[in-house]
């Protein structure tokens, strides 16, 4: 066998990298969509590399390769990226593409880890990003069409676009186009949030299908004017259940993705949603093959992070280191605000309990429930350790094994009555009589007892210009299940209070647990917080915690169950005799 066929035989053979260098793909003219795919690998130093474009796609999940000639030797790629080169494809001249699973190779560990810290430098600095979305399916060319038309007509009229095909079969049909569109598994995927984000211009690509991002944009723009605004009652079910179902994949991703890009744009400073406190729980949801990327995927858009990359790494090491050192530097507690109490079936073991697994399911925070909280505002909506300076009370430390966190604050009570989050979500009644039924001091008369109840409910965040007896009145599963069928409001100002009311109800229990503490106060908890639980404010956080004692022989040791709202409490009031020295306050050891 000659030399040459040897090396076919083998296939392409990636070559060491110099530093600071990269390879970009060359994609070599084709006749027609089915010929052979040839392309050329070429490396360069970053600052001197040729005008070229990237691609952002998914992997796809299929176990199948298809083969290409690489540098004439054969090489092995998955089918959706096949479909993808031959859509980028020109028939009379070269196009030069940056493409992750063939410019990196997948198979050297070391490699990775210098070429990720590089991406977000190579998706910035390329023409354009691709976003390949995948070929077309029987409606893609529908919602193509519908999405200009739609972003068009929103932004000047923000009800009568719900309205226009109402009595025809081309509403809901548009509308499940979109469902379908935005249902492709491109827009689930972590990394595609920095291509989109760091790329000067994006251009999707769906078939043969071309449109701008700006048509995207546009789009998003007016679901976050309009889409919580059609008129439900006017709607029949599969029209809304249309409706809701594309709210929540635009919300979801499309909305972070359009405000994400918007607030790099136009601050100079790296506004609140891209901070390492922030950046990795926004994103929590979208789709990694490996776990590690629920950070790494992130790094572009962080600046100076300080983080190493190392594929070698086991992710819990990755996880706890990065958590370690954002509490040192950042000197507060920020960080915990997405302790949100992760499903036990879903949270890694192995993981420490003070360090958020990225990976499992959680719930909204308590300090997120302001409302209309834009990209780039930094507000502390609660302050249950006290104002901002009395974060340099808060002395973290670490114990030995580096998997203890050694914190300052009060135990402040213990959880006695605890009702269900399924019983508390199907009707408020029950949690309303489990609390007017209550013998405490802390709140002295019925009147007070549902004031403070309804202030739990809603977090003491009021609809504006209502009072609370009124807001409590706005909420229909006060006296009905949520899947009933409500009496249609008289007036468009009634219907948007009641909208407002009913989605804060729905944000604010969001299979949270009410509970009365041994002194009688009203909290929402974490959904696998449960009775002889303790309530602790930690000197540096925003809300206070519920902690689970580990060991009662050894006094201060708990595992983090997660943040709370308890009323009465959350402006700092049981802080206060620490915050001005006649109390030291407890000791608490997470592990």
């Amino acid at each position: 066998m000659s030399p040459s066929q040897k090396r076919c035989r083998r296939g392409f053979q990636y070559r060491p990298l110099e530093p600071n260098s990269f390879r970009l793909l060359e994609l070599i003219p084709g006749k027609s969509l089915s010929a052979d795919i040839h392309c050329r690998l070429r490396d360069y130093q970053l600052d001197s590399a040729p005008p070229y474009e990237a691609l952002s796609y998914t992997w796809g999940v299929e176990e199948s390769t298809c083969r290409i000639s690489l540098n004439s030797l054969p090489f092995h790629i998955r089918p959706n990226l096949r479909d993808a080169l031959r859509r980028l494809r020109q028939s009379s001249s070269t196009r030069t593409v940056w493409i992750d699973a063939i410019c990196i190779n997948q198979n050297n560990e070391d490699e990775k880890g210098v070429q990720v810290p590089l991406m977000g430098d190579i998706y910035t600095r390329a023409e354009s990003v691709i976003a390949w979305l995948g070929e077309e399916i029987f409606d893609s060319g529908v919602a193509l069409d519908f999405l200009p038309y739609l972003a068009a007509v929103a932004e000047f009229d923000k009800e009568s676009i719900w309205l226009l095909h109402l009595e025809t079969d081309k509403f809901l049909r548009r509308i499940m186009s979109l469902v379908h569109l935005f249902s492709r598994s491109w827009w689930k995927r972590m990394w595609i949030v920095q291509e989109v984000a760091l790329a000067p211009d994006v251009l999707v690509l769906c078939g043969s299908r071309r449109v701008p991002w700006s048509i995207f944009h546009s789009f998003t723009t007016a679901w976050m004017n309009i889409g919580h605004e059609p008129l439900h009652w006017r709607l029949n079910i599969l029209q809304r259940t249309a409706l809701r179902t594309l709210g929540m994949l635009v919300s979801g991703f499309a909305e972070a993705l359009t405000r994400l890009r918007q607030a790099r744009q136009m601050s100079s400073s790296p506004p609140e949603l891209l901070k390492l406190s922030n950046l990795p729980w926004s994103f929590k949801y979208r789709s990694v093959t490996d776990p590690r990327d629920k950070i790494y995927g992130l790094l572009g858009l962080l600046g100076d992070h300080r983080v190493q990359v190392d594929y070698n790494k086991p992710f819990e090491d990755i996880y706890l280191s990065l958590v370690s050192s954002f509490l040192l530097e950042d000197k507060g507690l920020d960080l915990f605000r997405w302790m949100t109490g992760e499903y036990y079936e879903t949270r890694n073991s192995r993981l420490p309990s003070w360090v958020p697994d990225f990976g499992s399911r959680s719930i909204t925070p308590v300090s997120s429930f302001l409302p209309n909280q834009d990209v780039g505002e930094s507000q502390r909506i609660f302050m249950t350790a006290g104002p901002d300076w009395s974060r340099s009370f808060s002395a973290i430390q670490f114990g030995d094994d580096s998997r203890t966190l050694i914190l300052r604050g009060c135990l402040f009570d213990v959880m006695i009555s605890v009702l269900l989050a399924a019983q508390i979500d199907r009707s408020l009644a029950a949690g309303k009589k489990m609390a007017m039924n209550t013998l405490n001091r802390t709140y002295h008369s019925p009147h007070a007892k549902e004031d403070a109840f309804w202030r739990t409910i809603l977090t003491d965040r009021q609809i504006e210009g209502l009072h609370f007896e009124e807001n409590a009145g706005w909420i229909p599963a006060q006296r009905l299940p949520l899947d009933a069928q409500y009496i249609p409001p008289k007036t468009t100002k009634e219907e948007e209070d009641l909208l407002q009311a009913m989605e804060k109800r729905q944000l604010c229990l969001n299979s949270r647990r009410f509970c009365i503490t041994k002194k009688g106060h009203f909290c929402l908890l974490p959904p696998t917080a449960s009775e002889s639980d303790e309530i602790c404010v930690l000197l540096g956080g925003e809300v206070p915690y519920v902690l689970r004692r580990t060991d009662y022989q050894s006094q201060g040791t708990y595992t983090m169950v997660g943040e709370c709202y308890v009323h009465g409490i959350m402006d700092g009031e049981a802080i206060t005799d620490i915050l001005e020295g006649r109390n030291k306050g407890d000791i608490s050891k997470l592990r």
